[in-house]
């Protein structure tokens, strides 16, 4: 596999191939602007909500990479799919952890 069919299925630099498929995240309207200007993963999409938040979707593998990232966003992002992913995160989301990347 070359470096670059790599980069394109892999969040970060480990991958496990049977986790690849489709990620989705909502970002909360506080924190929408914010996530809007990350590059999560190359072919990532954004969709603006009416509600304000924000809808990052890409597909990938390295749902642990994932994890750690997502800490970072506390209770301001909340995992759609997986759901496998959802269940790693949802009990470590955190209201009081004010920063944001």
């Amino acid at each position: 596999m070359s470096a670059r069919h790599h980069a394109k299925r892999a969040f970060g630099v480990w991958q496990d191939p049977a986790q690849f498929g489709e990620v989705v995240w909502r970002f909360r309207p506080d924190a929408a602007a914010r996530a809007a200007g990350f590059q999560f993963h190359p072919r990532q999409t954004l969709k603006h909500q009416v509600d304000g938040s924000l809808i990052v979707r890409f597909h990938a593998a390295g749902w642990l990479e994932m994890v750690w990232h997502l800490y970072q966003w506390g209770d301001k992002v909340e995992v759609i799919a997986p759901v496998e992913l959802r269940a790693m995160v949802e009990d470590y989301r955190r209201s009081d952890f004010a920063a944001m990347p």
